[in-house]
């Protein structure tokens, strides 16, 4: 009994070997079979972003020869254009991940609420765009026009999609674009008015001056010293 013992115990290393060896050999013959069978999906999915991507990149341009022929502001047009490339990217990355045989519905559920987190946490910089594309569109104001917007008045510097930068008072002023949807503008296009108030003060200044300068003739004489 005891030899049978020590035989078995012999001879157990190499059926462990064994059994380790067709162990691995059904592993590695499992992972061979799943990226055959998973190659095609591989390249559809591949295919179909390469496609949106293309896809993207003609569009983009398109916009940007539109905006160009239709004369918009390059700004805008620029900012339409990635826009519209960055939504392809989304949609053909999503895609993609369908053609691989993945849900997308949870991922696109995750995706709305980030979406919304992101857009609670940047609500400002998301109005001032939105208000730059509309100010880019409707032009109340153009180039080197004098505008007032709340405390602040000078002459318009650029305009671009979250600030329009104005010169005042020999300083730069950043205004939000969002503000010029808040408080009421005043545009002098000409650079009139702000010429008459300037001669306006200048006027009131000069007669202050005046006043202060010359003798009142009701005031009594100095008295003479002995």
């Amino acid at each position: 009994m005891l030899q049978a013992a020590a035989e078995a115990i012999v001879e157990s290393p190499t059926e462990i070997t064994s059994d380790a060896a067709a162990v691995s050999f059904n592993l590695v013959t499992q992972v061979q079979e799943m990226a055959v069978a998973f190659a095609p999906r591989l390249g559809a999915a591949i295919g179909v972003f390469i496609l949106f991507l293309i896809g993207g990149k003609l569009l983009m341009k398109i916009i940007h020869r539109m905006g160009r022929s239709n004369r918009i502001d390059d700004e805008l047009s620029n900012f339409l254009g990635r826009s519209a490339k960055v939504g392809m990217l989304l949609f053909g990355a999503v895609s993609a991940l369908g053609t691989l045989g993945i849900d997308i519905g949870a991922l696109i559920a995750g995706l709305g609420l980030t979406g919304f987190a992101l857009g609670f946490a940047f609500k400002d910089t998301i109005s001032n765009v939105l208000a730059g594309i509309m100010v880019i569109i409707y032009k109340p104001f153009d180039l080197d026009d004098i505008i007032l917007v709340g405390k602040f008045e000078g002459r318009v510097r650029s305009i671009d999609l979250r600030y329009t930068v104005l010169d005042y008072n020999d300083r730069i002023v950043y205004v939000p674009n969002a503000k010029l949807f808040i408080d009421s503008i005043v545009v002098d296009d000409d650079g009139k008015a702000a010429a008459a108030e300037a001669e306006a003060a200048a006027a009131a200044a000069a007669a202050a001056h005046a006043a202060t300068a010359s003798p009142d003739p009701d005031a009594a004489p100095p008295p003479v010293a002995p």
